[in-house]
């Protein structure tokens, strides 16, 4: 075996070869075996070490072949599509709706009929004289409530699962503007990976040019303990964006309703660009949320005609079938048909009803200022998040066209002065820091502007974007 062109072990065997030497040329195998075996476990060691088997989290971007290469990754508009499926809160919604529609089936008919067993003129005493007035009742009883009250009730029910359905749309849009936000989190928190990935080399090239000038006695130790310092700094920003980075693919994953990790596709979300302020205004009353609150209006003001029905007295139809033991079974006519018109009218005619009616309408009240509540609260959003949008706009073109062009050039012109010794360290760290931060600032003003796009597409009632998003 040779290794750099020496033989790992040069042993002369003799020409006389004997049970001893064959002895010591299988300890020698044995032995070659072991130290093959050692050194192979001590380079896997190494490379372990050294982060060739390193795997890479969930939000990254493995290069390919890698251990993690396996692990799905999702659109943003495929990840709407799976929470619009699986999110449990949808399907409670879902339920309610079901709910609503089988009561509005149920109140709109008959209560069932009664049936009626009983005995009249039962006697006090046992004595057999008395018994023979002993009459056996069985019938069906009917009852119907006041006129048109069942087909209030009715409409009053349908009226509820329309509410039902307008909630559950609502409750879809507020889905998936909570998706995109956790989506804009999550390549937020890439995006701001990849900048401080790109700032560590901006000062690994400060830290060498600091050795250099150090190692040539012109700068001082001083400069490179700060360069140092500052590389420390970037790599600690680094493990709390990854952290953030988890916490958001788990926010994800728990609004999809999934439980196994993906990663999100690299290019940045396109949002539909929001409506004017007018027309958002105009269109506020088609909000879901508003629909909805109109809904449960019209339904309470039903119950309300329904309780004044209440005054009307109810009506139930009985009819009977008797038999009536005489003296002498055999003699006796026992068939007797009776009907039983009932009007249930109540003790105390207008005191209850009149309370019953002002509970409806104390109801209704309250219902109709909660609705009220409600659409001051999407006007002050919707002049909110206008506002913001445009000062954004302002603040992403003043950030991407001025000032990060400007504090790169400000970086090359400070690294080229210090290597001639003409500033110093402190000036370039600092010259360094304005372009990290102004990067930051705007991926942050970027990301805030998609958030913003996202919240006045939920506001103007609209479920998802017309096209499909990354």
């Amino acid at each position: 075996m040779l290794f750099n062109g020496v033989p790992l072990f040069d042993r002369r065997v003799s020409r006389n070869f004997c049970t001893v030497c064959k002895t010591q040329n299988n300890q020698e195998k044995t032995y070659r075996r072991f130290l093959f075996a050692s050194i192979f476990t001590g380079i896997l060691l190494s490379w372990a070490l050294s982060g060739i088997f390193w795997l890479f989290p969930v939000w990254a971007s493995p290069p390919s072949g890698s251990i993690n290469s396996n692990i799905p990754t999702l659109t943003l508009d495929q990840a709407i599509r799976m929470a619009l499926v699986h999110n449990p809160g949808l399907a409670e919604e879902q339920a309610r709706v079901a709910l609503d529609q089988a009561r509005s089936i149920e109140v709109g008919e008959l209560q069932d009929p009664m049936l009626v067993v009983g005995e009249q003129y039962f006697p006090i005493s046992f004595n057999m004289g008395a018994s023979v007035l002993t009459m056996t009742t069985v019938g069906v009883r009917q009852g119907f409530p006041s006129w048109g009250k069942r087909t209030l009730l009715r409409k009053s029910a349908v009226t509820e699962e329309k509410a039902a359905r307008w909630n559950l749309y609502d409750k879809k849009a507020l889905l998936v503007r909570n998706i995109r936000f956790a989506w804009v989190d999550l390549y937020q928190g890439r995006q701001t990976e990849e900048i401080l990935q790109s700032t560590v080399f901006l000062w690994e090239k400060a830290f060498r040019a600091a050795l250099v000038r150090y190692r040539q006695g012109i700068g001082g130790e001083s400069d490179v303990l700060l360069a140092q310092y500052q590389k420390d700094v970037i790599q600690d920003a680094l493990e709390r964006v990854r952290i953030r980075e988890v916490k958001s693919l788990y926010r994800l994953m728990e609004l999809m309703h999934v439980n196994r990790p993906f990663r999100i596709s690299s290019g940045e979300p396109h949002f539909p660009d929001p409506l004017p302020e007018s027309v958002l205004l105009e269109r506020i009353d088609n909000h879901p949320a508003l629909e909805s609150r109109n809904s449960k209006d019209n339904a309470q003001k039903l119950l309300v005609q329904s309780a004044e029905k209440d005054k009307i007295p109810a009506v139930s139809v009985e009819g009977d079938y008797s038999y009536f033991m005489g003296p002498n079974l055999i003699t006796s006519t026992p068939n007797l048909f009776s009907v039983l018109l009932t009007f249930n009218l109540p003790v105390r005619p207008g005191e209850r009803q009149d309370q019953r009616v002002a509970e409806e309408e104390h109801k209704l009240e309250s219902l109709e200022a909660e609705r009220e509540t409600k659409r001051q609260r999407l006007i002050e959003e919707i002049r909110d998040s206008e506002g913001t949008y445009h000062h954004l706009l302002r603040r992403k073109v003043t950030l991407e066209h001025i000032l990060i062009p400007e504090a790169k050039r400000n970086v090359s012109a400070a690294l080229a002065a210090y290597a001639t010794g003409t500033l110093e360290m402190g000036r370039v760290l600092s010259a360094m820091e304005n372009v990290e931060d102004v990067k930051l600032r705007a991926l942050s003003v970027r990301m805030d502007l998609l958030k913003t796009r996202a919240e006045l597409s939920y506001l103007s009632g609209n479920l998802q974007g017309d096209s499909n998003e990354p």
